[in-house]
């Protein structure tokens, strides 16, 4: 029996690669998956009253008090009716991907990028197109290399900023120019800002006012609300908000998932002291992986996650060995073995002893 004839073509074709694995060993320092080390505001858990929640009741369809305080969040930088709220920012990633690619679409992006998204492209029947930072340049982003690639042809150009897995920022008026080239074009601009609360909120995308840009958010990495599967999209243009509405489906997000996340935004100081506590012990690991003879792709110190390596190692398995979890780099498209993502853990000085 074969369904090959019955499904789309590119499924059977493509092999998926991601850097989430069903198995992770135990009894490691957990470098791995992007969370803020510091966790979440726990005082949010004593200002939610249970009791006030009936379980059997469908939430909000598109979780109305979400929107409104995002709205608030951003100080009117976008309407209720420009954010949507979907399952994590892959669930929008998704959604984004179900209206604008099909069979042979082309997207433009730039390597090392989130492989999910990649993957994402691909599985839909689109081809992903990319420029590759170099490692030679610390893999820098350099904007006029995407830019002098984009064409017509292209249905939409991906940027993830903070880049995910290097940790390093373009600034917002790179971001603007490629939008603005991208527009010459009529080519989508999709700013993946999962790591965004991470960077000044006065560099993030949704400052920005194009009927070709769509800005993705979550609440997984600085806001700690990885569990909950939170997500939200920004989209100004008319045209683009039409589409994804007709693809977005009601009930994404729990009630109390939703609460909890308005309580979260009514915390900014948890933020801030995580952004102030993440650069000092960023800046440690950077300078004794450096002494230790490792490259260190140019990152932020505000952001959580760095990309380093070093030539001829397994750099993987070699931090295995000496009980440290990280993401291998052969699991992103343009870096190979000898590197690794790693995550800042809370204290520095416990990666420092391990390694």
């Amino acid at each position: 029996m074969s369904f090959k004839r019955k499904f789309r073509k590119s499924l059977f074709e493509f092999e998926k690669k991601s850097y989430v694995k069903e198995s992770i060993p135990k009894n490691l320092l957990d470098c791995s998956l992007g969370t803020n080390p510091f966790g979440f505001p726990e005082e949010i858990l004593r200002e939610i009253e249970l009791e006030s929640f009936d379980l059997s009741n469908y939430p909000s369809p598109y979780n109305d008090l979400l929107r409104e305080s995002l709205v608030e969040y951003w100080e009117d930088a976008f309407s209720k009716d420009e954010v949507f709220i979907s399952s994590g920012s892959i669930g929008c990633l998704e959604k984004i991907n179900k209206f604008a690619i099909s069979e042979g679409s082309r997207v433009l992006g730039y390597v090392p990028q989130f492989q999910e998204y990649i993957t994402e492209v691909k599985l839909m029947g689109g081809i992903y197109e990319y420029v590759a930072l170099k490692e030679e340049k610390d893999f820098e982003f350099i904007p006029e290399e995407l830019m002098e690639k984009i064409t017509e042809e292209h249905v939409l150009a991906y940027i993830d900023n903070p880049n995910n897995p290097t940790g390093q920022v373009i600034p917002l008026d790179i971001i603007e120019e490629i939008v603005k080239k991208a527009a010459s074009k009529d080519v989508i601009v999709l700013v993946d800002e999962a790591y965004g609360d991470f960077m000044d909120k006065e560099n993030s995308a949704i400052n920005l006012d194009y009927q070709n840009l769509i800005v993705v958010r979550s609440f997984s990495k600085g806001l700690g609300l990885a569990n909950l599967r939170i997500g939200y999209v920004v989209i100004k243009g008319e045209e683009l908000r039409e589409l994804y509405s007709k693809v977005n489906l009601p009930f994404q997000v729990s009630t109390l998932a939703e609460r909890i996340a308005v309580k979260v935004l009514e915390h900014p100081e948890f933020l801030k002291e995580s952004i102030r506590k993440i650069s000092e012990e960023k800046k440690k690991m950077v300078d004794h992986l450096r002494k230790a003879g490792f490259k260190v792709a140019k990152t932020e110190m505000s952001v959580p996650i760095l990309l380093a390596g070093k030539k001829g190692l397994d750099t993987y398995n070699y931090l295995l060995q000496k009980g440290i979890l990280a993401v291998n780099g052969a699991d992103f498209l343009g870096v190979d073995p000898s590197y690794v993502r790693i995550r800042i853990p809370e204290k520095a000085e416990t990666f420092i002893k391990q390694l």
